[in-house]
């Protein structure tokens, strides 16, 4: 076989499948709520998320598109939330993070994605 099934599923057969995967999904803690069910908020390391932007900046060198970038979606980052781990991870010291108006400038302190591990590892 080929993965596949070797009859079409009944209706209730499809719901409960359905079912069971969203209970595996709130079960794993990607979804919360027992009826209304959302995407649950991810621990993520502001540690983390500086290197992932470290390595995002290295392909998209404006700051102000890295921030309303869809790679973020990825991580189930809702609109605003990269802009507020940058905020947190300047105030860490991990990156310097500044805007005046249209004008983003965002700048680390390493050069390669190694010495910006060791930076990480330091703080």
């Amino acid at each position: 076989m080929k993965g596949k099934t070797t009859a079409h599923w009944s209706e209730p057969t499809v719901i409960r499948i359905a079912q069971g995967l969203l209970s595996a999904l709130r079960d794993f803690g990607v979804l919360q709520g027992a009826v209304n069910k959302k995407i649950a908020p991810a621990y993520f390391p502001v540690q983390s998320f500086a290197y992932l932007v470290f390595y995002l900046k290295r392909h998209q060198p404006s700051g102000a598109k890295l921030i309303e970038s869809p790679d973020w979606k990825l991580f189930f980052f809702t609109e605003g939330r990269s802009e507020r781990f940058l905020f947190e991870a300047h105030q860490r010291n991990l990156l310097e993070y500044h805007v005046a108006g249209s004008v983003t400038r965002l700048t680390f302190p390493a050069e390669t994605l190694e010495e910006y591990a060791n930076v990480l590892a330091k703080r």
